[in-house]
Order: structure tokens, then C-alpha cells, then sequence
């Protein structure tokens, strides 16, 4: 916030009357600017997710949201018990879960692409 003396006030009154009417209000916002510039703004949610979405994509990452029916999970995580992939403590917890469905994807993607 921008705060003047009256005597401060008083000069900036008076050079504003030289400014002709129509361009006084941008020559006022642009004084204001320098002598007080905004501070940094907060980001708003959507722009965080956007950033985070270009960040991903400059990494080469994408998120897909898969819809699996249930019998293909319980297949996947009874391979994934099988295996050592994942302990029984694991295949409780949907993220750890979700972590190891997208690395098992991406191992069958790099192994077609070799």
C-alpha cells in the first residue's frame, strides 16, 4: 500500500492536472507501480495443476486414468504376491498399489520397445 504525506499528495495532485484527463488514470496506475510494485501473486489451484502438468509432460510423463475391473486387479495383485512384488501389508494400501500397476505398465512398455 502506497502511503504519502499530505504535502507528498499534494505534488502528485498537481502533476496529475498536467496529464490530459483521458491518459490520467494509466499514468496514475503506472506511478503507483514503480513507487509500490506488487509483491509476488498466489497462485490459484487450477494454475498449480497446470504447472504440474507441464511439468510432467517436459518429463515425459502422462497420467492416465484406467478403469479395471476387479477380477483383472486381483489377478494382477496375486502376481504381485507371487512374485515378492508385493507383500500382503502392500496390497492393501490402493497407492502403493496404483505405484506398482503404473511400474509394471512401464516395464512391459520399455520391454516392447527394446
Amino acid at each position: 500500500m502506497l502511503a504519502l504525506t499530505d504535502e507528498g499528495f499534494a505534488h502528485l495532485a498537481i502533476a496529475a492536472t498536467a496529464i490530459p484527463p483521458e491518459a490520467r488514470e494509466r499514468w496514475l496506475r503506472e506511478i503507483a507501480a514503480k513507487l509500490d510494485p506488487p509483491g509476488p501473486r498466489a497462485r490459484s489451484p487450477a494454475a498449480r495443476r497446470q504447472a504440474r502438468v507441464r511439468a510432467r509432460r517436459k518429463n515425459g510423463v502422462h497420467v492416465y486414468r484406467l478403469e479395471l475391473r476387479d477380477i483383472a486387479v486381483e489377478g494382477l495383485l496375486a502376481m504381485m504376491l507371487a512374485t515378492a512384488r508385493l507383500t500382503e501389508t502392500q496390497a492393501l494400501d490402493h497407492q502403493r498399489v496404483e505405484t506398482e500397476l503404473a511400474r509394471l505398465l512401464e516395464e512391459q512398455g520399455a520391454r516392447w520397445m527394446r
